[in-house]
């Protein structure tokens, strides 16, 4: 599914340098980056330079590592960076050693002269021996040193930095983390680049805030946890098991053929069911999807009948609407030909993630392998779930994207509250207009339940759902040599 952001990965930055003093940036319209010198306090004291690129949008900053590294070198919030070619070392509480031009402001030039950094891109960025995954830009700092340049929101997050901004000027105070403040975000727009969003508990089936959670909305391929429920009831059942081998059916190929094929595939294969789940689960490949289904219940339109049934049996509401098992737009047969797309509200999501969380937990078993090999399928697949690096805890669980849906997340993150207590929190992100901005939003969402979690507040709650007494866990042998 095409991504906007992947097309701006191809494109080359040329960056216009028009700064009549620090703070101050050339017109948005007129380049695609714009540079600043950020004035920087540091616990109300000495004033320092940290520079910054303004990426498409003016505020939309991402800040200079090195910059940063040596303004909080002094502090309990220091850090070391290290770059050496195409890989960024990021080490908390390690001393940062200079190498030239760090606080140095961008210079005053004549219009016209330009400073050029490579495209932005999920670059190899590592902290505290963690791979991070987030958009970044790599470039050469005033003393011709290369630098990297990161998302000041990232940054706070990963860093646990007190952090803000505002007019050109940036304050830290070490003496505290990262903390978010809701309403304050939500005054600021936080939402205003999604449809609707969702984040609570599923341990306990607490809701801690939303917004729009009851709009019916386009859920793309997350679909495919609807599908992963109704497959594992029909193994419950004993209609199929997880030994099973698939035969790859003429429907499968057609659509592995397609602009949305994922997984090549021929006709006869046969293919282990564990190979079809992790190539659904984690590469989120349509056509393992549908050949899950036709083996399920014998034709798509069957097991589409039994996602709706499924979808009434755990009240979803009326906008939970199936069209088919994978989530990619269809068109009706008429001659309009409307394109329908499989809907559902936040709130609907989160009470089917409760749902599969406690009937079916160890899907996270699958949702939380960062890649996996594939025999039967003669491939390797990676996760597409970002936060698997970004937040510690995460285990899973589904990425999806249409034009029509924007860019989608929802993901589950195992942690502890105050008493030492384990808890599954749970975030729904729909309708993000990128996947950078549906990364982010979710952790912070993420990062907001566990606020509540261990403060004991929330905004919103509803009661636990019910899960059969006699739900089993039935993911056998999905794992085996994975």
């Amino acid at each position: 599914m095409l991504k906007a952001w992947k097309r701006t990965l191809c494109a080359v930055l040329v960056i216009a340098l028009l700064l009549p003093g620090a703070s101050a940036f050339a017109d948005a319209s007129e380049t695609h980056t714009v540079l600043e010198n950020l004035i920087l306090l540091v616990d109300g004291s000495e004033q320092k330079i940290v520079k910054a690129l303004h990426y498409a949008y003016g505020n939309n900053r991402y800040v200079s590592l090195r910059d940063l590294a040596a303004a909080l070198s002094d502090t309990d919030k220091r850090f070391s960076v290290n770059i050496t070619g195409d890989q960024v070392i990021i080490t908390t509480g390690a001393d940062y050693e200079p190498v030239g031009g760090e606080g140095e402001p961008f210079p005053n030039v004549d219009a016209g002269a330009s400073y050029t950094t490579r495209a932005l891109a999920q670059n190899a960025v590592e902290l505290d021996g963690r791979a991070l995954r987030y958009l970044s830009f790599f470039g050469v700092n005033t003393a011709s040193r290369q630098d990297c340049f990161m998302s000041l929101k990232d940054l706070a997050m990963q860093l646990d930095l007190d952090l803000a901004v505002s007019a050109g000027d940036m304050t830290v105070n070490t003496a505290s983390g990262y903390h978010i403040d809701l309403e304050e975000l939500e005054n600021e727009g936080f939402y205003y680049e999604i449809h609707s969003a969702l984040v609570g508990d599923a341990t306990t089936g607490l809701m801690y805030t939303g917004w729009e959670p009851e709009l019916s909305v386009p859920i793309a391929s997350t679909t495919k946890l609807m599908s992963f429920v109704v497959i594992m009831d029909a193994v419950r059942d004993g209609e199929i098991t997880l030994d099973d081998t698939v035969t790859i059916t003429e429907e499968a190929v057609k659509l592995s053929r397609t602009m949305d094929g994922v997984i090549y595939m021929e006709t006869g294969w046969e293919v282990s069911m564990s190979d079809l789940l992790c190539g659904m689960l984690l590469r989120s490949s349509n056509e393992c999807a549908l050949a899950l289904a036709i083996h399920t219940a014998g034709s798509e339109d069957a097991f589409v009948e039994r996602m709706n049934r499924k979808a009434e049996a755990l009240s979803l509401s009326d906008s939970a609407v199936f069209y088919n098992c994978h989530g990619l737009p269809v068109y009706t047969d008429n001659l309009a030909a409307t394109k329908i797309q499989n809907r559902m509200t936040a709130h609907d999501m989160f009470s089917l993630v409760c749902y599969l969380l406690r009937t079916y937990p160890e899907v996270t078993r699958i949702t939380s392998l960062k890649l996996a090999e594939l025999p039967t399928l003669r491939t390797t697949v990676y996760n597409t779930n970002p936060l698997l690096y970004n937040l510690p805890g995460v285990v899973g669980l589904k990425t999806g994207t249409t034009n029509m849906s924007g860019s989608c997340l929802v993901t589950a993150m195992e942690t502890q509250d105050a008493q030492g207590q384990v808890h599954m929190l749970t975030s729904i992100v729909f309708g993000a207009e990128d996947s950078a901005t549906r990364n982010t939003l979710s952790e912070e969402l993420l990062r907001y339940a566990m606020q509540c979690l261990r403060e004991d507040s929330f905004y919103m709650d509803g009661p636990p759902l019910s899960v059969p007494a006699d739900a089993e866990t039935l993911i056998r042998r999905v794992l085996e040599g994975y």
